[in-house]
């Protein structure tokens, strides 16, 4: 038998670790791992050429080389992040390597980091003065503007952010930098044009220039002469699409869409050309393309979801509803599918599905613009506009293009109350889209909100002129008439937008409301029940119809109307607050809220019913009873605007609680921070604080928002005279009188000084 060698144990590896320290070669291992990678790059295998290269530079850290064949190898993946990281690395490594620093200086560009693209962009032109890339590069740099298939990308995105108005755009694009870097940026765009006349891609980007610079002409003409010098340039003729769609030219764009598909033959190609016809209208050219297409695995689900909205669109709802279902259920986390299915949910009055399913769609892809628009629409409509803020600046961070958002940030800021920033929302909007006749309006709309009519004024002839035949036009002319006390003038005008559509609630309520002025409440009440007639479920209607009955002491018919308002709306204060005048009028506090329990035991989840509870105890003066109550809401609903306000209210006012009291207050005002009795709660509860100063700006705004109320001006005159401002107390004290004669603490205050 042979006899086996016994080797000590721990001698093994020692003798291991000595034969590769001896035998290691840090150079030569570095060199055979970047060989090896080479050659998986070559034969496509990235993956496993990024293991290789990583561990060349595990030996070496600063092998440039290395990083950079990494860094193509991270692109080919997908991986853009980290590739980006390895490009500027790796052109810190390889200074004189232009392949490098035109790879980081491009990367930058598009991560937004203009002056790090501009630096090592200018070096190139330095040394190479007929380097096109680098040329464009700085252009682009100094403009602000990233890379050409991201700006065409962004505009495309912009225009099918809202299908039913997409084609209502004209320059998208705008300037990211400084005004005065605009002509060294033109300098560029059109010396790399200068230097290599036939490159397409010099062309292309002096056009994007031109488009974002404002000057359409040139940037329709430059892109023309790029598709002359290559008429199959597929970037080229899409760009001319994209342009003519947002120049409000869609019909002109068809055969740049079919050369695209005609020279590419790519599914991404033949889907945008049915989006096109379905943004046209024209389903029956779509739909052949889109049944092919679903036999495409990366677009089927695409392919899919269009011809469901073909169905919608021709109202077969249901059989609509059965195809998005379906895809759904194969693919629950496919986001332009759940934005589809939040946006028929939304339109078919479903907030709170279509609150879940938007929800669904922003988690599938957290970058999708359209997942957070139609999020962001189903909040406002839910009033709940400090969320919906959050969505539409969620869609300006992704594309700041999307002058939708803007347009409907601006009209969320109008609601709460903010009309600066809905001013300056609307301005910039407006600056994107001049044509836009919708970002026009939300501006004239915000400066007669911020009483600025002289300013207001030309934007209302503007759209007047352009508009002759719009009755939000000639409405919004009644309100700026009516807003100046031109009475006949806001009558002439609502009238006008009433012939044009019976159904202006706009025209009904300015009409109306002229009508009560005008003391001539027949013709009001006849007018808001043929509104109502319309639109039985419209809650401000309802809400005027209330105040027209209320006027003609028809106290059933008020009933009525507001307990309609609160179910369709539990956060409009003001229908509470008249419905508990209503109660009080006639006598019958126990009856309603016998009825109110019996509804909120029936509706256990539901805000309006147990609130009313809690405010008829407090118009019978049982006022423990109406905390417990409001208590109780808000331990379900900590959110719940009014019961929050108003045990703020009953704190302050018993001088009790008043930390408690100040949390309640702002929790009401973040949900419904454009409601003045709400701005005055808070101003109550730093009054009882012994803060005037915080007291005072505080019913300062609730005047401003509501300014022929007296409790407002007698409690600013209050807070004046806490703060010593004797003459400003008389004056807002003397103010509530003239309102409201029966004021009598204000009466004794007044007297006292």
């Amino acid at each position: 038998m042979r006899t086996r060698l016994l080797v000590p144990r721990l001698l093994v590896p020692t003798l291991l670790v000595l034969g590769l320290v001896g035998c290691s070669d840090p150079e030569a291992e570095k060199a055979r791992f970047f060989e090896s990678g080479n050659r998986y790059f070559d034969e496509g295998r990235f993956a496993d050429a990024i293991v290789e290269y990583r561990n060349a530079i595990q030996r070496d850290a600063r092998f440039g080389e290395a990083r950079l064949k990494m860094a193509d190898a991270l692109a080919r993946t997908g991986d853009a992040q980290r590739a980006a990281v390895e490009y500027v690395r790796a052109a810190e490594l390889l200074p004189d390597n232009v392949e490098a620093q035109q790879r980081a200086a491009g990367v930058l560009l598009m991560a937004g980091e203009f002056e790090r693209a501009r630096t090592i962009a200018e070096r190139l032109v330095e040394r190479d003065p007929a380097n096109v890339e680098a040329q464009l590069i700085v252009g682009n740099a100094l403009a602000g503007l990233k890379d050409l298939d991201g700006a065409v990308a962004e505009i495309e995105e912009a225009i099918a952010l809202d299908p039913t108005r997409g084609l209502t755009y004209s320059n998208l694009a705008v300037f990211r930098l400084a005004q005065g870097q605009r002509e060294s940026a033109r300098e560029a765009f059109e010396k790399a044009v200068e230097v290599d006349p036939s490159s397409v891609d010099a062309r292309l980007a002096l056009a994007n220039f031109y488009w974002a610079a404002g000057e359409p002409a040139s940037a329709e003409t430059t892109i023309e002469g790029a598709l002359a010098l290559q008429p199959t340039h597929a970037l080229a003729n899409r760009m001319l699409a994209a342009f003519l769609m947002a120049s409000n030219r869609a019909p002109e764009a068809e055969p740049y869409l079919t050369r695209l598909v005609e020279t590419t033959a790519t599914p991404e190609a033949r889907l945008a050309l049915a989006d096109y016809y379905l943004a046209l209208a024209r389903p029956n050219d779509a739909r052949p393309i889109l049944q092919a297409l679903t036999a495409t695995p990366a677009v089927a689900s695409t392919a899919e979801m269009r011809l469901a909205q073909i169905e919608y669109a021709a109202n077969q709802t249901a059989a609509a509803h059965r195809m998005l279902d379906a895809l759904l259920d194969r693919d629950p986390n496919n986001a332009p599918a759940n934005v589809t299915k939040a946006q028929w949910l939304l339109a078919e009055g479903k907030q709170d599905e279509a609150l879940a399913q938007a929800q669904r769609a922003v988690k599938a892809d957290p970058e999708a613009i359209a997942a957070h628009y139609v999020l962001g629409q189903v909040q406002a409509s839910l009033r709940d506009f400090d969320a919906a803020a959050g969505s539409f600046n969620e869609v300006l961070r992704i594309n700041p293009n999307a002058s939708l958002a803007q347009l409907q940030l601006s009209r969320v800021n109008l609601v709460r109350g903010d009309a600066e920033t809905a001013v300056q929302l609307a301005q910039q909007a407006l600056t994107a889209a001049p044509d836009s006749g919708d970002a026009r309006l939300s501006l004239a709309l915000g400066l007669i909100a911020r009483r600025d009519f002289r300013a207001a004024a030309p934007e209302v002839a503007t759209l007047l002129k352009a508009y002759p035949n719009a009755a939000a036009a000639h409405a919004l002319d009644g309100r700026l008439k009516l807003a100046t006390q031109d009475l006949n003038g806001a009558r002439a005008a609502y009238e006008r937008a009433l012939k044009l559509d019976a159904l202006s609630v706009d025209a009904l309520t300015g009409l109306t409301t002229i009508d009560v002025v005008q003391r001539r409440p027949d013709a009001a009440r006849a007018r808001v029940e043929a509104g109502l007639a319309q639109q039985p479920d419209h809650t401000g209607l309802l809400e005027l119809a209330a105040r027209v009955y209320m006027a003609q002491n028809d106290l059933p018919k008020a009933e009525q109307s507001l307990r309609r308002v609160i179910e369709l709306d539990a956060t409009r204060t003001t229908a509470y607050a008249m419905l508990g005048q209503v109660y009080v009028t006639q006598g019958k506090l126990d009856q309603a809220r016998t009825e109110f329990e019996e509804l909120a035991r029936r509706r256990p989840t539901d805000v309006a019913a147990p609130t009313m509870v809690a405010m008829i105890f407090e118009a019978q003066g049982r006022l423990d009873d109406a905390k417990a109550r409001y208590q109780a809401i808000l331990e379900v609903n900590p959110k719940a605007a009014v019961p929050a306000n108003n045990l703020a209210w009953l704190y302050a006012d018993a001088g009790e609680n008043l930390d408690e009291a100040q949390a309640l207050a702002q929790t009401a005002l973040e949900t419904l921070p454009d409601r003045a009795e709400v701005i005055d709660t808070l101003g109550w509860v730093y009054y009882k604080k012994e803060l005037p100063a915080l007291a005072i700006p505080r019913f300062q705004d609730s005047v401003t928002k509501d300014p022929g109320n007296g409790l407002y001006y007698h409690h600013l005159g209050l807070a004046h005279l806490k703060a010593g401002d004797t003459q400003r107390a008389r004056e807002a004290l003397q103010t509530a009188l003239k309102l409201q004669p029966n004021l009598a603490e204000a009466r004794r205050a007044l007297d006292a000084l």
